[in-house]
C-alpha cells in the first residue's frame, strides 16, 4: 500500500516508517523532516480523542453550564500564561486602528480570549469541544455569538475575508487534518499586515531525537502533522505569508517552537 505523501514535499518519495503507536503508523519525511500519520482516520473517530471517554464527557456537560473561568484551581497559572501570549502578540502586531479583531483557534477554556479582552481586543474563538469553552461564555456572555464549537474549516465559512488583525493557534497546527487547506483559510481571513502566532511541537528538538517513539508529542489521534521551524516555513510561504520568524516558546513541554508570520 502506497504511503501518504508529505504535505511539505508533496510526494511520498522520501517517506519512511517512523513509529507505530496505538495501532497508527507515523511516517518521517527524510527530505524535510516532517513526522506525520500515514493513514488519517475519519473525522468522527479523531473527535473522540478530544471529547474524552463517556464519563469525562458526561461530567463536563453536567458542570459546564454553571462554571465560570475563575473556578479552575489553576486559574492564576493559566491566566499568567495567557497574558504572556497576548502581551507578546500585541508587541509584535503591525496593523493600526481601533477595534482590532483577534481569533484564537483551539481556544480551549478561553484564557487567551479573556486576556485579549482585557487588552481591548474584540475576541473570537474556535473550540471543537463546546463544554470546554462554556465557562468563558458564562464569564463573558457578550462574546457568545463569536465562539464557534466546530472545526476550523467549518467555522471559517462564517468569517469574512481580511477580518482579523491577530490569529493565534497554540498547540493547534499539529491537529489539522488538511494542513494546507487550513493554513490557506487562516491566510484568507487575516488582514493585510495581520499576524499569526503558532506554537507547536518541534521535531528538531532534543526530546524528539532522544526519545523517538517515546516522545511525548507523538499522539496519533491528535497530532497528525509534526513540524520543525524550517519545514513549517516552507509550507506557510507557499500559502502566501511573507515575513516569518521563530521565537522562544511559551512553555518548553516536550519541545516546542513559536512561529510568527505576517500577511
Amino acid at each position: 500500500m502506497a504511503k501518504r505523501a508529505c504535505v511539505v514535499c508533496e510526494t511520498d518519495q522520501y517517506a519512511e516508517d517512523y513509529c507505530h503507536i496505538d495501532g497508527q503508523n507515523y511516517l518521517h519525511c527524510h527530505h524535510c523532516g516532517l513526522i506525520y500519520i500515514d493513514q488519517l482516520l475519519k473525522t468522527e473517530n479523531l473527535y473522540k480523542a478530544y471529547s474524552g471517554n463517556f464519563i469525562k464527557s458526561f461530567r463536563r456537560r453536567l458542570v459546564a453550564p454553571f462554571r465560570k473561568l475563575n473556578n479552575y484551581k489553576n486559574f492564576e497559572q493559566q491566566k499568567q500564561r495567557a497574558e504572556q501570549i497576548i502581551d507578546f502578540s500585541i508587541r509584535h502586531m503591525q496593523t493600526s486602528g481601533e477595534n482590532k479583531k483577534y481569533l484564537d483557534i483551539g481556544c480551549n477554556r478561553g484564557f487567551n480570549l479573556a486576556a485579549a479582552h482585557e487588552k481591548g481586543l474584540n475576541v473570537y474563538g474556535i473550540e471543537l469541544v463546546p463544554e470546554l469553552i462554556r465557562p468563558f461564555i458564562n464569564s463573558y456572555p457578550q462574546y457568545k455569538s463569536q465562539i464557534f464549537s466546530e472545526r476550523f474549516e467549518d467555522a471559517k465559512r462564517q468569517l469574512a475575508a481580511n477580518m482579523f488583525d491577530l490569529i493565534t493557534g497554540i498547540d493547534v497546527v499539529e491537529h489539522f487534518e488538511d494542513v494546507v487547506k487550513d493554513l490557506q483559510g487562516i491566510y484568507d481571513i487575516l488582514k493585510p499586515g495581520g499576524m499569526v502566532v503558532f506554537q507547536t511541537p518541534d521535531t528538531a528538538c532534543e526530546h524528539a531525537h532522544k526519545d523517538k517513539c517515546q516522545w511525548g508529542a507523538l499522539k496519533p489521534l491528535e497530532h497528525l502533522h509534526l513540524f520543525s521551524g524550517k519545514n513549517l516555513e516552507t509550507l506557510v510561504r507557499r500559502v502566501g505569508f511573507s515575513d516569518y520568524s521563530l521565537e522562544k516558546e511559551f512553555e518548553e513541554a516536550d519541545g516546542n517552537f513559536v512561529a510568527v508570520m505576517y500577511k
